[in-house]
C-alpha cells in the first residue's frame, strides 16, 4: 500500500467519520478516480505517438487514444486522432496523486495556487508545462511539441464543500478566493 493510500485510510477517513458524524465508512467521500488527458494540438501520428508516450510515463499504464467526434457537417464519418487518456484508479491513483502534490506542482514556475472546486463531484486543472514531471525531461526532443495535461479528480462527493474538506484532507490545498 502506497504510504499516500495509507495516509487516506488511517488518517483522513477517521477525521471525516469524526467531522461529518457519519456512521459507516461507506458513506464517506473519497477519491474514486483520477483521468489525465494529453493532446488536442495536432492529429499526425507522431503527435500522437508523443502524447501516448508522455501518457504511459506519467501514468504508469497504457493509455488509451482519444478520437475527435465525426463533425455533423461532414458525414465521411472518418475520425482523426487527437492524443491519449489514462484513467487511474485505487493504488495507481494514489501514486498519481502523491507525484503530483509533491513532486510535480512544487516544480511548476510561478504557481498560484490550485483554485476551488467549480464542480460537486469532479476538480480540473490543466498544467501547461508537463516538463514539471521529472521524468520527461531527458526525453525532451520526443514530447517538445506536446502540449498541456488536463487533470480531472473524480471523488464521491455530494456538494462543494465536501470536495473542498476531502481536498484539504488530501493535502491539495485549495485557494478560497477561486470561482
Amino acid at each position: 500500500m502506497h504510504p499516500f493510500e495509507k495516509h487516506y485510510y488511517e488518517i483522513v477517513q477517521k477525521d471525516l467519520i469524526l467531522s461529518e458524524n457519519v456512521s459507516t465508512v461507506s458513506l464517506l467521500s473519497a477519491p474514486k478516480k483520477v483521468a489525465i488527458c494529453l493532446g488536442g494540438g495536432g492529429s499526425d501520428e507522431n503527435y500522437v505517438a508523443s502524447c501516448l508516450g508522455a501518457l504511459n510515463i506519467i501514468g504508469g499504464q497504457k493509455p488509451y487514444c482519444v478520437q475527435q467526434k465525426p463533425s455533423q457537417q461532414s458525414n465521411s464519418g472518418s475520425r482523426e486522432g487527437l492524443g491519449g487518456k489514462v484513467t487511474l484508479r485505487r493504488a495507481s491513483m494514489y501514486v498519481f496523486f502523491y507525484k503530483l502534490l509533491f513532486h510535480v506542482l512544487p516544480r511548476v514556475r510561478q504557481f498560484e495556487g490550485l483554485r476551488a472546486p467549480s464542480h460537486k463531484n469532479i476538480y480540473c486543472f490543466v498544467l501547461k508545462d508537463i516538463f514539471s514531471f521529472e521524468e520527461l525531461v531527458p526525453l525532451f526532443p520526443y514530447f517538445e511539441e506536446v502540449g498541456s495535461l488536463q487533470c480531472q479528480f473524480h471523488f464521491t462527493t455530494k456538494d462543494r464543500a465536501e470536495t473542498n474538506v476531502l481536498g484539504h484532507s488530501l493535502q491539495i490545498c485549495f485557494l478560497s478566493g477561486g470561482k
